[in-house]
């Protein structure tokens, strides 16, 4: 198999079983900045930065079970979308006795980032994405098809989200963010 796409580590996500505790202690321990916050998949999740580049590097998710800490996702930063079709493909290659049935990777456009997702062996959620030119508030989970062109992946995502109002440039929300921190 071919060597995979470059990319770089971003950030991570916890369950956790107090959410509040929780953020606030990652908030004054290691002064990290809440960026957004919401419910999605049913769960309450936060999302804390400390880098204006940044729109999270930590993740705190409500936990599904009551005794659950565990690794909520490991991310990866990619430099295209062409990095992301690559990586399904690489996926989609391996042979079927290294995952289970929801291994199966699929596509999310956060607005803020368009992701592939998938689970190692373990069950270990993984995110590949690449960072979108918009910020809106988070968290967002919507379909994202790669066999679309980056134009159309592009537009699509400005007329999904462009109508929120917390939608604008990523560099306006950085320099926010920076003003903040």
């Amino acid at each position: 198999m071919s060597e995979a796409p470059h990319w770089r580590f971003s950030h991570f996500g916890l369950f956790v079983k107090d959410l509040d505790r929780m953020v606030l202690f990652y908030k004054q321990v290691f002064s990290l900045v809440e960026t957004d916050g919401g419910e999605a998949r049913g769960h309450d999740i936060k999302f804390l930065s400390r880098d204006p580049l940044e729109h999270h590097q930590l993740v705190l998710e409500s936990s599904r079970k009551s005794d659950e800490t565990t690794v909520q996702q490991i991310s990866f930063r990619f430099s295209s979308l062409d990095g992301l079709r690559e990586m399904k493909d690489r996926l989609n290659a391996l042979p079927k006795n290294l995952f289970d049935e929801g291994m199966t990777p699929y596509g999310v456009n956060h607005g803020i980032a368009w992701s592939l997702y998938c689970h190692d062996p373990e069950g270990n959620r993984i995110e590949m994405f690449v960072d979108s030119p918009f910020y809106v508030r988070q968290p967002l989970v919507s379909t994202l098809d790669l066999s679309m062109s980056d134009d159309e992946i592009l537009q699509e995502t400005s007329d999904k989200f462009g109508d929120d109002l917390s939608f604008k440039p990523w560099s306006d929300w950085s320099k926010e963010l920076a003003e903040r921190l």
